[in-house]
Order: C-alpha cells, then structure tokens, then sequence
C-alpha cells in the first residue's frame, strides 16, 4: 500500500467521521444534514481516489476513478446549499434541483463516455485519470459555486443581529472557503495533464475538519480532549488487531484469532473509559479544581448578610479561581426602574460607569436569556451599545423570587483562555445559591433601614409631640403676658385721664408713662410675633394626607412664606437680598405646597445662618465689602423640575459633607437654634415623598448651593 492511499484513506476516515459528528449532534437541522451530505461525497471521493491509487491494474483503477467521481460531482451543490441554509438564506428550490440534474448527468456522462475522463494513466505516485474535455466543466463549477458560497458569506458577515460567536463563525469558515482553491487549482493542472502530487484531496478533510470544530463550537480542551480519545482508541485498535494478527499467523487457527479479538474487543472498552476518563481528569484538572472551589464558597455566601462584603468576597474567590482580570455586580434599582453597578473590582473611575434602564438591548438580552452566557453569544449591535466599565467575556444573571433581579460581568481571563460550556454548566448551578445569597443581603440591608426609618420616626414623632406640648405651655404664658401688657396700657390710660393735669403739670412723670406704655406696646407685638412662630412651626407638624396633597402651584409663595417666617426668626442684616431667577412670579412647579414651603424654609434658614456666621468671622476691614445673598434659580426639563439655591455664606467643611443629611446632625453652636433635622427632613420630603433628588456643592468659606430635582408629575407608592 502507498503513502498517497494511506493518507487518502485516512481523508475519508476524517470526512466520514465528520459527517456522523455532526448529523450525531442534531439530524434534523438543514446546515447539518446539507453539511452531511457534503462530507459524504467527500467520503465516496477520497475512499475511491485511494482505492486507485493502489489498484494493480488499470481496470480497477479506472474504475474507482469513475466511482469517486460521483463524490467529486456533486460536492460543490452540497456545500453551496450548505452556505445557503447556514446563512439562512431564501433559496429556490428548483435551481438547487437543477444543478443536483446536471451532477447527476455529469455521472452518468462519466461512466459510460469519456467525455469526463477518457483514460488512465501510471504515474510516479499511483493511477490518476486523464481529463476529457468536458473535465473542463469539474473547476468550472466548483469556481462558480466557491464564488456563490464566498459572496453569501461575506454579505451575512454585514448583519447587525449577529453574534459575536457567529462573526467569528461566518469569517472562519469564509476563510477557509479559500483551502478549497487548492481543489480547483488540483483540478486544472490535471485537465494539463501535469505529474504534481494530488494534494487537493487532503486540502479537502483539512476543509471539512475547519468547518466541524466551526459548527461545534469546540474550543482547546474539546480539541485536547478529541485528539486524546482518537488517540487512545487508534491505539488500543492497533493493539488488538496486532494481537489477533500474531496469533492468526502464528497459531495457525482463525477461530481462535477471531474469539481472542472478540475478548480483547470486549475488555478494550473498559480499558478505553477509564483511559479517556483519566485523560480528561487531566486536561480538565484545573478547570474541576476552581469549579468545587466556586460550589464550597456558594455555600458559605449564605452566612453572609452583609452585601458589600458579600459581593467582596465573590470577586475574590472569582478572580483568584477563574484568574479573569475584572469582575463587577449590577443590581436592580426598583424606584428608578434601571440596573446599577454595586461593585467593582478593580475600581475604575465612578465617571464611566453608567446604569442601565429596563428597555436597554443589553437588559433585555439577558431578561430574556436567564441563564449564563459568553460574550460571544451577544449580538454585536448589543457589545457596540453596551457601556461597561470593561469588555465583558461572561455574563451571569440571576433573579431573586421577588422580581428584582441583576447580573454579574467578567472580562477575559488572563491567560485569555476562552470560557468553556463547563463553565456555563458550573455558573448555571451556582447563580441559583449567587440570587439567593444577594436576596438575603438586600433583605437585611432593608429590614434595617427600616428599623433606622421606624426608630427616627419615633424620634421625630417625640420631638414634635414634645414642641406641641411646649408650644401649648408657651403659648398659655404668652396669653397671660398679652392680658398683663394690655392691662397695663389700660391702667396707665385711665390713670392719665383721671390726673390729667397732674401728669402734663409733671414733665418726669409724664415720660414715664409714655415710657412704660411704649415698654406695654413692644412687648404686645413681641407676643404676636412669637405666636406667630410657633403657630408656623406646628402647622409644619401636622400630619396630613399627601396624596390629596399634590398641586401645581407658584415656588415664588413658598419663598415668600419662608422669607417672612425667616424674618421672624431674625434680624435680617441690612445688606441682605435674595434673588430670584424665574420666568415670572406665576412659574409653578408640582408638588405639596407645605411640604415644599417647608423645605425651602430650612434651606433659606440655613444659607441665612451660614451668611452672618461668615460675617461674624470676618475681620472689620472686611465687613465693610461683604453683602450676603441668597440666588434662588428654577428651571424645567421635560421630565421634572430643577431648583437650585445658592448662598455665599461660610460653606461646609470637608469632614462634615457625609453628615448633612444624616438626622440629628448640626454644626451649630448650643446657643443657636437648631436641632439637626432641618436637612433630613428636606431629604425624606423631596426623595421619598416627592420621589425627587437632593444634591449639594459646597466650598468651606465660599458657600453652597443645594438643589432640588423634583418630577413634573407625582410618583407615589
């Protein structure tokens, strides 16, 4: 037997096991079946081709010439409309009927005229056939059907909608399209009867071998992992059939060679699982190593009720084990309806981390996926639109029973090894024990901000309980001093019109009386502002229903109820100005008008304070210069409203910017009021009430601004 047959049978041995691999993988599938074929005319063509080559006649050569060409015809139709169903491309039916007539015609043509091949002939490698001259037609073909497959292939290259895997895919096999070229040139050299070597039936089971590890998306352990099983199986074959062989020849008996090759058959398959089970413990050492890591660290995520630890501990066990080089957590955000990063590693700047909303391709994708994936199962318009902090390669999303649900992201590994389906297998497991350990975490984290809610609710509820028992007690006092002090005016009234001519007759007495009614009048009017304060500050602590409570309505009242309630509290500094940037007096905005008056008020309140602290620290010769302000701006978008106010008073310092909102928190000396709730209370109205936004920016010795993001609609719960 010749080299040039050995290794055309091994071709067909390739092409044939090819053909079995991929009907074995789904039978009912077009690309598969049309692929089948193809490699099945490969098969008869390379079988036949080495049968000729070590033919010993040149009948027999001929004849398995004539045979294989039945493989060679129709080749090029099977492959074209295997191009075709793999791009899902709308064919005709009645052309693919059409060049499966004219192969079968070219067969016949070829086995009773030598129209195809007239002859054969003994070269320095074998037999091979001499061209007719309607071989010309055979790379003819072949060119037209490699340009209509190339064509096909490129256009389904320019598809938004596919998938990285099937880019990658489409080009792969495209590329390999052009080994087929080998083949055509094979056959114009032999219509010029030239002595080369047929190197175009190996070109053809490389070809189909590209295609196959193409179709079963087979990465380097699969490869490791088939190359071992064919080796181990070649060689305990090759054993056996050596074994039998010795004894036949030796032993002189076939019965006992045929029984004993049934034996060593029979134990070769026990010895062949536990070879490729050992082979593969190998190749697959690593990768079942980090898969039990991963299952003991899911169960001791559970324990953890602390989700930023939590998600800590992940990335680390995750990074360590799978060595990728980034990890990140993408959480749910209900309020905002969009999917947030919580966690990150390593960190990158906060300025290119974006959130994602529920309509996002990227979302939708994985709502719809609901189980691990690559990145190369992503469509390609969907990586071009998704803003991650890093390119993802895997991407593993998990749903809580609730409905929340989220996702995490990992980049490459570092060894840029691709992830295998084991590892979808061994993420698919885990993200269940992944959603249940998140959902226990962001149940802690809400049972406590609820406690925090319900234990400042409280507070403020004995605050404001307490002020109105004050407020009651006070006022009662301020009662009897408005009767004291009119008492007092009326005595001293009726005192003079009895002794009229006393008093005018006595100049010091007379300024006296004037004096004390002036001292009854000031403390009149100092009662009724007081009472006025508090009356402002209770009607602030009345509870009221706010979903009645929702209107259209001027933000110039609220600062002119603030700014008188504001003058009640203080002695206004004489340079003092608020400004106001609206379109008009009537701009309106949508909210709860207390609530709102309220918050502008502790706003205006604070910025005022702010203001003459900075005046009280500022050296004389400065004084002069300073003229304290207050800028109020309101401006619309078409989603919500946007007040910003802005004083230049003695601003925050650094270590106290995470405690403004914080309840009970205030930089105000004892002496001066304030009872550190201003602020927190101004958060819980516009975000949990208004489902709005506060946001601050401030300069120690420069001033702040604060501002107020509030919907043009309501969204309450």
């Amino acid at each position: 037997m010749s080299i040039l047959g050995i290794l055309f049978f091994t071709a067909s041995i390739i092409t044939a096991a090819s053909a079995f691999l991929i009907l074995h993988r789904n039978s009912k599938s077009g690309v598969n079946a049309y692929f089948a074929l193809f490699c099945f005319s490969a098969t008869v063509w390379l079988f036949c081709s080495g049968n000729m080559f070590i033919s010993k006649n040149e009948h027999d050569a001929l004849m398995w010439s004539k045979i294989g060409f039945t493989g060679l015809a129709f080749m090029p139709a099977f492959f074209l409309r295997f191009v075709y169903a793999f791009t899902k491309k709308i064919i005709n039916v009645k052309t693919f009927i059409i060049f499966y007539v004219l192969s079968l015609t070219a067969v016949i043509l070829n086995c009773t005229t030598p129209f195809f091949y007239s002859g054969i002939d003994a070269r320095f490698f074998g037999y091979y056939p001499n061209a007719g001259f309607l071989y010309i037609l055979v790379p003819a073909q072949l060119a037209f059907f490699i340009h209509l497959a190339s064509k096909n292939l490129k256009s389904y290259l320019k598809r938004p909608d596919l998938t990285a895997y099937r880019h990658n895919q489409i080009k792969n096999i495209n590329s390999a399209v052009f080994i087929l070229f080998v083949l055509l040139i094979d056959h114009l050299l032999s219509f010029a009867a030239l002595p080369i070597y047929p190197f175009a039936e190996i070109c053809t089971a490389v070809f189909i071998s590209i295609v196959v590890i193409n179709l079963k998306r087979y990465v380097p352990s699969d490869i490791k992992i088939i190359l071992s099983r064919s080796f181990i199986m070649a060689v305990l074959a090759a054993a056996v059939l050596s074994f039998s062989y010795f004894v036949w020849k030796y032993g002189g008996s076939w019965i006992i060679s045929s029984a004993l090759t049934f034996v060593l058959s029979f134990m070769g398959t026990y010895l062949y699982r536990a070879a490729i089970d050992k082979a593969e413990d190998l190749f697959l050492a690593e990768q079942k190593k980090y898969s039990n890591t991963l299952i003991q660290a899911a169960s001791s995520m559970a324990r953890e009720h602390n989700l930023k630890r939590l998600l800590k501990f992940m990335a680390v066990i995750v990074m360590h084990e799978l060595k990728v080089k980034n990890f990140a957590v993408y959480l749910e955000n209900k309020d905002k309806k969009t999917l947030e990063c919580h966690y990150i590693r390593p960190s990158v700047p906060s300025e290119i981390i974006f959130p994602y909303s529920y309509a996002h391709p990227f979302i939708m994708f994985i709502r719809n996926k609901k189980r691990p994936f690559t990145a190369a199962d992503l469509p390609l318009y969907i990586i071009n639109s998704a803003e991650l902090p890093f390119r993802p390669a895997f991407v593993i999303p998990f749903f809580f029973d609730n409905g929340t649900n989220g996702f995490i992201i990992l980049s490459s590994k570092k060894d840029d090894m691709p992830f295998t389906r084991e590892d979808v297998r061994t993420f698919e497991a885990l993200s269940r024990q992944t959603s249940l350990a998140i959902e226990s975490c962001l149940f802690f984290e809400e049972y406590k901000n609820t406690q925090e809610k319900i234990f400042a609710a409280e507070k403020l509820a004995s605050v404001g309980g307490l002020a109105e028992g004050v407020a009651h007690q006070i006022n009662n006092r301020l009662n009897q001093f408005s009767m004291i002090s009119g008492e007092l005016k009326y005595e001293i009234e009726d005192f003079i019109k009895a002794n009229a001519k006393l008093v005018n007759d006595n100049e010091i007495l007379k300024k006296t009386l004037d004096y004390i009614t002036g001292l009854s009048d000031s403390l009149t009017q100092n009662i009724k502002r007081t009472d006025a304060v508090i009356k402002g500050i209770l009607n602030y602590s009345r509870a009221e229903k706010q979903g009645t409570l929702f209107s259209h309505f001027p933000l110039k009242e609220a600062f002119d109820l603030s700014l008188e309630l504001l003058k009640l509290k203080h002695k206004l500094h004489k340079d003092f100005k608020i400004e106001f940037n609206f379109q008009n007096d009537d701009d309106k905005i949508y909210g709860i008008r207390s609530q709102i008056t309220e918050a502008v008020y502790n706003i205006i309140d604070n910025a005022y304070e702010a203001t003459k602290e900075k005046y009280e620290d500022l050296p004389e010769e400065r004084k002069i210069n300073y003229k304290p302000f207050i800028k109020v701006m309101l401006k619309h978008t078409d989603s919500k409203h946007i007040i910003s106010i802005e004083d230049n008073g003695c601003g925050i310092k650094e270590e106290n910017v995470s405690k403004i909102f914080a309840p009970f928190f205030t930089t105000k000396s004892s002496y001066k009021s304030g009872t550190g709730i201003g602020m927190y209370i101004v958060r819980r109205m516009v975000e949990e009430n208004h489902k709005g936004k506060v946001s601050f920016e401030s300069k120690c010795g420069v001033g702040t601004k604060i501002i107020f993001e509030l919907p043009r609609e309501a969204i309450v719960n």
